[in-house]
């Protein structure tokens, strides 16, 4: 039971930590993202593969997942900085131009970070009006051609 407990408090410290060393904007949001991303597939793996995936674990690896994703951001809330995320991996496949299988995959994993977000509505908010902003923009750029 000690083991849960110090387990739990080591994930969202290192979440923590990880939001406050965010302080800029723009590219930096993106790399923010991908970098709790790799937290929560590198923290997954050691309740998969050393603490055989005992419930105790996935509870805390969930807990503590809630407490730092749920985090204001440098003057940004998680949600928002995902919507962010997601619009630039739809539109052009990221900074790493990433294949259509890759871009699924990166949004399969931020689909399961949305799932620690308590206010997922928040996200549906931000990237509707980023996708309302998107498909304007491509109607614009049509018509003038």
């Amino acid at each position: 039971m000690y083991m849960v407990g110090f387990f739990s408090m080591y994930m969202t410290l290192r979440g923590v930590l990880q939001a406050e060393k965010r302080d800029v904007i723009g590219l930096q949001e993106q790399l923010f993202v991908r970098k709790v991303i790799e937290l929560h597939d590198k923290i997954m793996a050691y309740v998969t593969d050393c603490f055989l995936n005992n419930s105790l674990f996935h509870k805390a690896l969930k807990e503590a997942f809630e407490i730092f994703c749920n985090k204001g951001v440098a003057r940004s809330s998680s949600a928002k900085l995902l919507a962010t995320f997601c619009d630039n991996i739809l539109k052009n496949g990221g900074s790493e131009k990433l294949s259509d299988e890759a871009i699924e995959e990166t949004l399969e994993k931020v689909v399961k970070l949305l799932a620690y977000i308590s206010n997922n509505d928040l996200f549906a908010e931000f990237y509707r009006k980023k996708l309302a902003r998107w498909l304007l923009f491509d109607k614009n750029a049509n018509d003038e051609h």
